[in-house]
């Protein structure tokens, strides 16, 4: 499972991440490392579709239970969580040398565009600005 690091957070979001993953309990911790580890699998493969009924399934939970959890635990929507997870990804896949075209379908956005949008919402600045930044 790839790690993400604070510095990887916009810091608008970054007080919020220190927060919640200080108050990860042990067995709080298996169940979100559960998630992290399908999400990172199945997020490095374009087979499935990575959803919230996706993940529901994988953990063999109704999608209002999977929802209650991940919200009690970690104060994000299974939504807002598999995003986040999507664009650890999308850092990942960019900084090993992977288009924007290909690192957006990989990851399963719609399309390139899409990716975009949603990077620069999340970070403030697009996946090419991003990694200018960060070399």
């Amino acid at each position: 499972m790839t790690s993400l690091h604070h510095t990887d957070i916009p810091s608008g979001k970054r007080n919020n991440w220190l927060a919640v993953s200080t108050k990860l309990h042990r067995n709080q911790s298996a169940f979100i490392d559960q998630i992290y580890c399908l999400l990172d699998k199945y997020l490095d493969h374009s087979v499935a579709v990575v959803n919230v009924d996706w993940l529901a399934v994988q953990l063999g939970m109704p999608r209002r239970t999977l929802y209650r959890r991940v919200k009690s635990h970690i104060q994000l929507t299974p939504v807002e969580l598999i995003r986040q997870c999507r664009l650890r990804k999308v850092v990942e896949l960019l900084r090993a040398g992977h288009t924007i075209t290909e690192t957006a379908y990989r990851t399963g956005f719609s399309s390139p565009s899409h990716l975009t949008t949603v990077f620069r919402q999340y970070y403030q600045q697009t996946p090419t600005e991003y990694m200018a930044t960060r070399t």
